[in-house]
């Protein structure tokens, strides 16, 4: 797609309500930069945060980043509660079971298309999608035979962040979660840990650990199925958020912090060697997963999707596209228990507006644009 700036007219003047924000104006360096405290999650769809403290790119911008490495979206949002963080790692329906306690957070940063989530099961207890389809021709029945062999079955969880996503994928063959059994854990890591250990029959949950579970003991467990038989559950967005108070007073912090998402995205998908070396260290160290360079370039190409805003204003904030992010979020606002009475997750996702506030920034679309070095 050629580089030149698609915006949006809807967009655009959607912006005018988000009036904390400046349309126009450039970023200068303050006498000193402005402190960023980020709750990071060691997940790799959010690694640009490293990448650009280590680069320099936060203090081009007046940022200084301030990491705090935290497990999940949930720990995290209690740091921003508890104001010991800024921001946080997470995603619209990540953020469902704490609408009604922290009615404040609002997600600003649609980071990358996430296409990580699968269904793994023990090695010969269960039949895979492919199996299925070989066997009966018809992907539609083999999607429901594929998750027919879940019914009556276990699995470990974070349920704060999954359980929603195994509803949704339930729901493609007219189950519901009356018809498994959850084992809930405290995080992803532990859950999985738990599956690894030989509790549950099946297991969803973050990258990071899929990537260890299948990796690591191909022996014992296999993928049953991927986004074929996840059906719209499957169509699923990353994202950063912060509470409505700190956007407030921070809008060009905000800003900065998507223009260097956006300049990150560029790297991966133009010059990745030099920021590949940075994920790895960053998701080795914290994550309890050892990540090559390699095995990073087969989940980037496979599992991730990090757009530029030129195909983020055609693609994840166009409401004409299939992969428009708020048909991702009503599809699960329409599955979910967790959202208490009265939750307006537009309001609280106010994803159109901040990016129609972008593309009216010549000054930072220059500097994410500009030749990478």
């Amino acid at each position: 797609m050629s580089r030149s700036r698609v915006r949006p007219v809807a967009a655009i003047m959607a912006a005018v309500a988000l009036s904390t924000v400046a349309a126009t104006g450039t970023f200068a360096q303050e006498e000193a930069p402005t402190p960023v405290r980020v709750a990071m999650t060691p997940f790799f769809d959010y690694q640009f945060f490293p990448v650009a403290d280590e680069l320099g790119w936060d203090e081009e911008l007046g940022l200084d980043l301030q990491f705090t490495w935290l497990t999940q979206s949930g720990p995290s949002i209690e740091a921003l509660v508890n104001g010991s963080v800024d921001t946080v790692n997470t995603c619209v329906v990540c953020n469902f079971p704490f609408y009604e306690s922290v009615p404040e957070l609002t997600d600003f940063l649609t980071v990358n298309q996430f296409k990580g989530f699968v269904l793994i099961g023990r090695e010969g207890a269960a039949r895979t999608y492919e199996d299925f389809l070989a066997e009966l021709g018809d992907p539609a029945a083999a999607q429901v035979a594929t998750l027919e062999q879940v019914r009556g079955k276990t699995f470990p969880m974070y349920s704060a962040n999954y359980e929603t996503l195994l509803k949704a994928t339930l729901g493609q063959a007219g189950m519901t979660l009356d018809d498994v059994t959850i084992i809930n854990l405290p995080d992803d890591e532990k859950a999985a840990l738990a599956f690894i250990g030989g509790t549950g029959d099946f297991y969803m949950g973050g990258l990071p650990s899929e990537i260890n579970i299948l990796q690591n003991h191909p022996d014992e467990f296999e993928l049953i199925g991927g986004s074929e038989i996840l059906g719209p559950a499957g169509l699923w967005y990353s994202q950063v958020a912060s509470s409505k108070a700190w956007l407030d007073a921070n809008p060009e912090a905000a800003l900065a912090i998507m223009a260097l998402a956006y300049r990150y995205n560029r790297y991966i998908n133009e010059q990745r060697d030099t920021v590949f070396p940075i994920v790895v260290s960053a998701m080795n160290e914290h994550s309890g997963v050892g990540t090559t360079v390699e095995d990073l370039a087969f989940i980037f190409d496979n599992f991730l999707d990090f757009r530029s805003y030129q195909d983020d204003a055609t693609m994840t904030y166009n409401p004409d596209s299939d992969l428009y992010w708020g048909s991702s979020a009503e599809y699960y606002v329409d599955q979910s228990s967790d959202l208490p009475e009265g939750a307006d997750y537009r309001r609280q996702n106010p994803l159109d507006e901040w990016f129609a506030q972008f593309l009216a920034r010549d000054d930072l679309l220059a500097w994410v644009d500009a030749p990478l070095e």
